[in-house]
C-alpha cells in the first residue's frame, strides 16, 4: 500500500504533458522570432549600406543577447530549455540543406578549375588546424591560461573549431568584386571541410569512448567509414541525379 502512494524524485520534478507542450510550443516561437529578426536586421543592414556590422555577426549577436538573458533568468521557468537541441539535430537537419544550397548556387568552372587546391585545403589544411588548435588548447590548460581539458576533448574542439564558414568574407568579396579563383578557393574549401571536421569529430569522440587504445583499428575504420562513405554517397547520388535529369525527358519545354 505504501509503495503504490510513493513518488520518484524524477516524477517529482517533471513537468505535466500540458506544461511540457507549452514550453515545447514558445520554445519552437522564440526561435522562428530570432531568425526572423535576423532577416530583417540583415535586409536593413544591406538598405542601409552598414558595413560595419556584417549580416552573420548580427546574428551572432541577436543569438548571444538571447543566450544571456536565458543563462541570468530565473532556473525555475527553465528558459534555457527552449533554445536547446541535440547535436545530431544539427547535424541531419540543419547542417545538410547549408551544404546543399552551397553546392547548388556554386560556379562550377572556377570551382573545377582550382580542385586540387580547394581538396587540399579542405582536407590537410583543416586536419593540420585542427591538430595544431587542439594541442594550443591543450598546453594553455596546463600553463592555466585557460580551463584545462583532457587532450582528447581538446582535439574534439579543435575539429569543431577548424571548419570555418566564412560567410562574412564571402560577402565581402562579392561586394568587391574579387578575383573569382580566390572566392573559389575560400568557398570551395568552406562546403568540403564540414566532411572533415565532423569525421574528425566523431574519431575523436570514439577514442574519448574507448580510452585502452585497444580499439585503434576500430578508430580508423570508422574515420574511413564516415569520411570516405560520406564522400562516395555524395558523389554517387550527385551522378545519378545528374543522368536521371538528363535521361530522363523532364524538360517538358522540348
Amino acid at each position: 500500500m505504501g509503495t503504490e502512494n510513493e513518488i520518484s524524485p524524477a516524477d517529482a520534478h517533471r513537468a505535466p504533458p500540458g506544461k511540457e507542450q507549452q514550453a515545447a510550443g514558445v520554445g519552437i516561437l522564440l526561435q522562428i522570432m530570432m531568425l526572423v529578426l535576423s532577416f530583417v536586421l540583415g535586409h536593413v543592414l544591406r538598405r542601409k549600406k552598414i558595413y560595419i556590422i556584417p549580416e552573420a555577426s548580427a546574428s551572432l549577436l541577436i543569438g548571444l543577447i538571447v543566450g544571456v538573458l536565458a543563462n541570468i533568468s530565473d532556473t525555475e521557468t527553465n528558459i534555457r530549455a527552449w533554445f536547446n537541441f541535440h547535436e545530431e539535430f544539427f547535424f541531419l537537419f540543419l547542417l545538410p540543406p547549408i551544404i546543399f544550397q552551397s553546392g547548388f548556387s556554386l560556379a562550377p568552372k572556377p570551382f573545377f578549375s582550382n580542385f586540387g587546391a580547394i581538396v587540399t585545403f579542405a582536407i590537410f589544411g583543416t586536419f593540420l588546424a585542427s591538430m595544431v588548435t587542439g594541442v594550443l588548447v591543450y598546453v594553455g590548460g596546463l600553463v592555466f591560461l585557460m580551463y584545462k581539458l583532457p587532450f582528447v576533448e581538446c582535439l574534439m574542439f579543435g575539429a569543431l573549431i577548424s571548419a570555418t564558414d566564412p560567410v562574412t568574407v564571402l560577402s565581402i568579396f562579392q561586394e568587391l568584386g574579387t578575383d573569382v579563383n580566390l572566392y573559389a578557393l575560400v568557398f570551395g574549401e568552406s562546403v568540403l571541410n564540414d566532411a572533415m571536421a565532423i569525421s574528425l569529430y566523431r574519431t575523436m569522440s570514439l577514442v574519448r569512448n574507448n580510452p585502452s587504445g585497444q580499439n585503434f583499428f576500430m578508430v580508423v575504420v570508422r574515420f574511413l567509414e564516415t569520411f570516405v562513405g560520406s564522400l562516395s554517397t555524395g558523389v554517387g547520388v550527385g551522378f545519378t541525379s545528374a543522368l536521371l535529369f538528363k535521361y530522363a525527358g523532364l524538360d517538358i519545354d522540348k
